[in-house]
């Protein structure tokens, strides 16, 4: 028994020394922060002067909730660590976790859920004394965000002893780990180039992966707008991502912009760091897509051949069926006529729709060469326009249903043409089917106006010049092909039904153009539209009375309609400006002093809930004409910086975060008592909330 007793007292003697090196232990207590769990994790328990280890900030999130990357996208901040150490030490940076996107609403921040790892390397001073215990400490900020955006922060640490190498085996396995998943740096040639509003990256010699769902995360704001889409295109020498750019476009860009491309390899998300050369598009081996052409290997001939091809598949888009009917029609009219007037109203029609090619294209180079970037379609991005083309539509469906008919004398030049051929009427539809054609590109026509559109103008010219022969071509072979005028049915009373059927597609054509100038101009636009339109109707019914009084007043209201529609501009340049100022408490007092209702938005730039609902609700102009129609004050206190005023107000509502919204009484009103509190409003809003409450509130 004593001979055991003594074996067991050498053993604990011999494993003492062990003891010490390991009762440094390698993970920092944990620290719960509110809906993040951290600790400080190292590599090792005993460190050799001069050796490099690890550490790490360990975060467990609570589920649901997220911390940001080192870009956070279109708000949040990135975690912080701030490191406090002795003389000699010497930390790097953070190693970040492929990030991962999070869409909140119409934002798309860049982040971690679960328990992500942030490594730093760390260097022993040379100079270390061999048994002394070194503290690294670390003071460490996150933003933590779900339907609300948190800051939160702690200081961790551990102590380390200087000594013999001793590992941690788990914690040296997980940084490890992290480490290795990590994006690092890989040798790829790689550009990104910016055409319009269009940022275009191209990466070739890419590692062995499967980049069809490819992303790139940018380490710097303002390259890609974050929350738009990135596309991505295979091509055999690399791929090619394009997104609309940002403001760092325009205020000047390095040579070179770096971030993670990531992608798929053996079924897991993997990232790679690339340098992108700023200005460089490089030839990733793209086809061209099926039916267009490639823009950069089409050549004159090609594009003339695709604008023909274009031009006769363009007779078959929904936006020109309405016109090319009425011309279908006029056609069966006569198919059993005279050969010679049936030649004669195609080449008129034909002259309609070159006459019309040449004058928007002429006007088209004009706006160029004065600077101006607009392409196909370019007419129908002014309001009046828009507004003057449904009103004439409108007109064409009530002449088409009977409801009027003018003079033989106007029925060949306007909206008679319809119900009569004639050479001009001929013309008058060419032109028209061009006009309401523009908003429709047919396959084959991309490539070829694109090629057009870069190259000199008697080019330009010549290939829109045969987007118009293809155009008009079906009717021309249609008047020299007896049997093709054979086979369509003699005239009799289902030419007045289809006639009058034919009204609908107008009206439908009317209805499309004045969705598309709501979307210009707004509400004020869509009742101009209506207005002109009633005002154009009377018009005709007054026509319909024999006397000089009548029409005269007639003729006034068709001008007053035309005038109305020219004043249109679109809704941006007609914003209401919504004075917005800084919170305090004697503000808010002061306002409602003056007998205001007072709104106060608690917001950050990284608070992704506020983004959302500035987006869809409060930078709205029905929200911003809400707040003018009520002389409701509007008050914004900003938690992007630390305030502890902000912050002890947020406290007092309990509430640990933004968004925040409140919404005060003008003193003296029967709701406010005279009382500091305020109604507060759900975190996410919307506009009915928020008008129920200013009209409570007042």
């Amino acid at each position: 028994m004593k001979a055991f007793l003594l074996s067991l007292f050498a053993f604990l003697i011999s494993i003492l020394p062990l003891t010490a090196l390991t009762a440094h232990a390698a993970e920092s207590a944990e620290i719960d922060t509110g809906k993040v769990v951290a600790s400080l994790v190292s590599s090792h328990d005993s460190a050799a002067p001069g050796e490099t280890i690890h550490v790490a900030l360990r975060t467990v999130l609570d589920k649901g909730w997220h911390t940001y990357w080192r870009n956070p996208g279109d708000s949040g901040e990135p975690v912080q660590l701030d490191w406090v150490l002795g003389a000699g030490w010497e930390v790097g940076e953070i190693v970040w976790p492929l990030p991962m996107t999070l869409p909140t609403g119409p934002i798309i921040n860049y982040g971690f859920e679960g328990a992500p790892l942030f490594p730093v390397t760390l260097k022993v001073p040379e100079t270390a004394a061999i048994g002394t215990v070194e503290t690294i400490e670390v003071d460490f900020y996150y933003l933590v965000c779900k339907d609300v955006c948190i800051p939160e922060n702690g200081v961790a640490s551990i102590d380390l002893r200087i000594g013999e190498n001793v590992k941690d085996v788990l914690w040296e396995a997980l940084i490890n780990e992290a480490i290795t998943q990590a994006p690092k740096p890989v040798s790829v040639k790689a550009g990104v180039s910016k055409t319009n509003d269009t940022a275009t990256i191209t990466v070739t010699e890419l590692p062995e992966g499967d980049f069809s769902n490819a992303y790139f995360f940018p380490f710097d704001q303002g390259i890609l707008m974050h929350s738009e889409p990135q596309k991505v295109e295979l091509g055999t020498k690399g791929i090619a991502l394009t997104s609309p750019s940002d403001y760092a476009w325009d205020e000047g860009l390095p040579d070179t912009l770096s971030g993670v491309l990531s992608y798929e390899q053996n079924g897991r998300s993997v990232g790679a760091e690339i340098a992108l050369t700023v200005g460089d598009n490089l030839d990733v081996g793209l086809s061209p897509a099926k039916g267009q052409l490639a823009e950069s290997n089409i050549g004159l001939v090609g594009a003339i051949f695709a604008a023909l091809l274009g031009g006769l598949i363009l007779n078959l888009m929904p936006c020109v069926f309405p016109i090319i009917s009425m011309k279908a029609l006029s056609i069966a009219k006569t198919a059993h006529g005279e050969r010679t007037v049936i030649r004669r109203e195609a080449w008129a029609y034909t002259a309609g729709v070159i006459a019309t090619f040449i004058a928007l294209t002429l006007l088209l180079l004009g706006l160029k060469a004065a600077g101006n970037e607009i392409g196909w379609g370019f007419q129908l991005q002014s309001p009046p326009v828009v507004a003057l083309l449904a009103l004439l539509l409108f007109v064409i469906g009530l002449n088409l249903l009977g409801l009027f008919e003018f003079g033989a004398r106007l029925q060949n030049t306007g909206s008679g043409i319809a119900a009569k051929g004639g050479l001009k009427g001929s013309f008058f539809t060419g032109l028209l089917a061009v006009i309401v054609a523009t908003p429709c590109t047919a396959p084959f026509m991309a490539g070829a106006v694109g090629y057009a559109l870069a190259q000199p103008a008697l080019v330009t010219i010549a290939v829109f010049m045969a987007l118009a022969i293809g155009f008009a071509l079906p009717f021309l072979i249609m008047a020299y092909v007896p049997g093709l005028l054979k086979a369509l049915p003699k005239p009799g009373p289902w030419m007045v039904r289809f006639k009058e059927f034919l009204a609908f597609p107008m009206f439908a054509a009317a209805i499309w153009l004045v969705w598309v100038l709501t979307m210009q101009a707004g509400s004020g636009g869509m009742i101009a539209i209506l207005i002109a339109m009633l005002l154009v109707g009377f018009a005709l019914w007054l026509f319909r009375v024999q006397n000089y009084v009548s029409k005269g007043l007639a003729i006034i209201l068709c001008l007053a309609a035309i005038v109305l529609c020219l004043t249109l501009t679109t809704e941006s340049d007609t914003d209401t400006v919504l004075e917005k100022q800084a919170w305090s408490p004697e503000k808010v007092e002061a306002l409602r002093a003056e007998g205001r209702p007072v709104f106060v938005d608690f917001t950050a730039a990284w608070c992704v809930t506020c983004k959302v609902n500035e987006k869809l609700v409060l930078d709205k102009e029905k929200t911003k004409a809400l707040f003018k129609e009520t002389n409701t004050a509007f008050l914004i206190a900003d938690w992007t910086n630390k305030d502890d005023v902000i912050a002890a107000e947020l406290e007092s509502y309990g509430r640990a975060g933004v968004p925040l919204y409140l919404m005060f009484s003008p003193h003296g009103s029967s709701d406010s008592n005279n009382s500091v509190r305020a109604e507060v409003l759900p975190q996410v809003l919307s506009y009915n909330v928020l008008k129920t409450a200013i009209e409570e509130a007042q």
